[in-house]
């Protein structure tokens, strides 16, 4: 005798890729902020049940981390390793301002995804303020070291200081991301970031 009510399976439904469902995450959380999105929507966006979310990735506060995570990895650490790997300090900082322009531009969101997510009143949202501004700035720190090596060897001038260089680029990304978000062309974008880059390297 066949039972009417068979039970629902547990695991992952067939098919299902935790990369691609933590990029469609980040793209919904990068769009409409925290508490824009609820797990239902998400859910519904990568084609699973909301509890199957639940068990892969655990609650809300959660999978935003997990997102921002997911961000940072795949779209600030390809920057920062092109900017480290550059031999030349003046390619190496075109270069980052351009991938900035790059990423901000294309993409549908626009903009920082950080900066999306850290709109909101909850605990958590709190919890990823603080990672983006430590995140920030390592991001200065990085930069600063690179300076500091560039005018001990002689090829860029003692002022301002590494710090000072390395802190304005990272404003520089925040504000080229916030510009396009805004709507701001990615041509003028990329025209203004090549004239900043002078002015960062002090020439």
């Amino acid at each position: 005798m066949v039972s009417n009510t068979e039970k629902r399976p547990r695991g992952r439904p067939k098919g299902f890729i935790p990369d691609e469902a933590l990029d469609r995450a980040v793209e919904m959380f990068w769009e409409h902020g925290y508490e824009g999105v609820d797990v239902d929507r998400i859910a519904r966006a990568v084609n699973v049940t909301k509890p199957a979310l639940y068990r892969a990735f655990g609650d809300k506060p959660t999978l935003l981390v997990k997102a921002v995570e997911r961000y940072a990895m795949t779209y600030i650490a390809p920057r920062m390793a092109a900017f480290e790997a550059e031999p030349d300090i003046r390619k190496a900082v075109a270069a980052f301002c351009e991938a900035t322009v790059k990423s901000a531009a294309d993409e549908a969101c626009g903009g920082c995804m950080m900066a999306a997510a850290t709109l909101g009143h909850s605990e958590r949202v709190d919890e990823i303020r603080k990672r983006a501004a430590s995140g920030l700035s390592a991001s200065a720190e990085i930069f600063a070291k690179r300076f500091e090596k560039e005018m001990r060897a002689g090829r860029l001038t003692r002022t301002p200081s590494a710090k000072v260089r390395g802190r304005a680029l990272v404003d520089l990304m925040q504000g080229l991301q916030l510009r396009a978000r805004a709507g701001v062309s990615r041509e003028q974008l990329l025209q203004d970031a090549r004239s900043y880059t002078a002015l960062i390297l002090g020439e």
